[in-house]
Parts: structure tokens; sequence; C-alpha cells
């Protein structure tokens, strides 16, 4: 298994979603990988469990009814394509107890995907709110928190914002990202938190939150990364500002 390919499921990895053969051939290519690899490997399982678990606890709805049924249907579409392939299949032959584990083959790998996909919608589905994005209904909408998440090139960074922490999971190909916000205070009273991506060209505005859109455990889909090279946090007057007028409070390298 080509490095890439590795690193493509440490987020599968980090849903618990590689089982059976599958996790035991893993296993083996993590042994055989380098220290780097293996590393960047660990981080991403870890950015993965902590920023779901940091959503979930946020968002957290019940599943839709029909969720446990397409789910276990696509896995019997599965098991019957592998199982009746035909000259083109790309099923292996099953082993016996003393055989090689059977290869993460891609069409195994992408129903991986698609179920872990299935299960991050039920986690994520209801991040209350994007910011920064215009209301003018002819423009594209931004990318869901799950095409982040799921995203080949997904990232994580974090840091202290006031008493509290943030999390930003990002993906440059979707050129956005998901803030999570854990125990960070209200603004007080007449103010506001002001966020700017800050890039080459300057501070552009991503958005604002009032003592109303912060609680204990706060997610907003941020869109619009472009250049930028940090997301940083001010505190302004009640309505925001164009431009900062005091100093960073916080900032999180996006890079």
């Amino acid at each position: 298994m080509r490095d890439d390919e590795l690193l493509d499921l440490a987020a599968t990895m980090g849903l618990d979603a590689v089982t059976g053969p599958d996790l035991a051939e893993l296993d083996e290519a993590l042994e055989s990988a380098t220290p780097e690899v293996r590393d960047e490997f660990e981080r991403q399982v870890r950015a993965t469990r902590e920023t779901m678990a940091q959503v979930s606890a946020a968002t957290a709805v019940p599943p839709p009814a029909t969720l446990r049924e397409r789910v276990l249907a696509a896995a019997r579409a599965e098991s019957s394509d592998t199982s009746t392939g035909g000259p083109q299949s790309d099923q292996a032959p099953a082993p016996d107890d003393d055989a090689t584990v059977i290869p993460l083959h891609p069409r195994r790998r992408r129903f991986l995907y698609a179920a872990a996909a299935a299960v991050m919608a039920v986690a994520i589905g209801a991040v209350g709110w994007v910011i920064g994005v215009s209301s003018n209904p002819s423009e594209t909408q931004p990318p869901t928190a799950e095409q982040v998440f799921t995203a080949s090139d997904v990232r994580t960074t974090s840091g202290d914002v006031a008493t509290g922490h943030a999390t930003v999971t990002y993906s440059p190909s979707e050129d956005a990202g998901v803030l999570v916000m854990n125990d960070v205070p209200p603004p007080q009273a007449g103010t506001v938190y002001q966020m700017w991506l800050v890039g080459p060209t300057g501070n552009t505005l991503a958005g604002t939150m009032t003592d109303k859109d912060v609680a204990p455990s706060t997610t907003a889909v941020i869109p619009h990364l472009g250049d930028a090279t940090a997301l940083a946090f001010t505190v302004e007057p009640a309505g925001g500002s164009t431009q900062p007028s005091g100093p960073f409070v916080a900032e999180l390298p996006l890079s």
C-alpha cells in the first residue's frame, strides 16, 4: 500500500470504520511504513476522533430511521457485487487460516468511505450555521461539514481562544473549514467576536459571533478560505468592523 493510500485511510480509521481483514492489512502496512508516515497517520486518526467527538457533542441529533437499512443495503450490494464478479471482478479468493489477508481493493475501499460518510452525516449534519456567506441565493453554496471531513486533503489545527479551545478542520480542495470552539466564553455585552482570514493581501472578514452565537460548544462552517494562512479572532464593537480595531486575541495557522 502506497503512503498516500495509507494516509487516505486515517480518517476512516478514526471513525472505527475499518475492521476484520482490512484492519489486519492496514496494521501490516503501518508496520512497514516509515516513522514519519506512521506519526502522520496517528496524528490524523487522533484529530478525526477528537474533532468528531467535539462536533457530535455539539450537534447530536437522532439518526434518520432509514439510515441503518440504507447502510446495510449498501453492504449487501457490495457483498453481492464482489461474490459474483466474473472476469473483471477485483475480488480476491477467500483465504484459509494460513492465507494472506484479503487486500483492501479500490471497490471495497470506496464502500468503506461511503459507509464512513454516512456515519459522519448523522454526526455532523446538524452543524448549526455557516459564517461569511452571502445571502444572495445565486451564489454557489459552500461545502458542507461532511464534505470537509471526507476530503482527501483534510487537515486540523487548534489553539486557545480566551479561556477555551478551538479546532479548525479544513480542506484546501473544498476551500472551507469547520470551526469547533469548546468552553470559549461569550463576548461581553456590546461586543462581538470577529473572525478574519489572514492572507498575503491582508485580512478578510470571516464572520462575527454575538453572545447568543457562543455556547459551551460552538460549531461553524467557514467557507472561502482562499490563500489564507491563519484564522484570527478580534473583539469588536457590536455589528463588527471593516478592519481589526485591535490586536488579534487568538490566531490559528492554516498551513
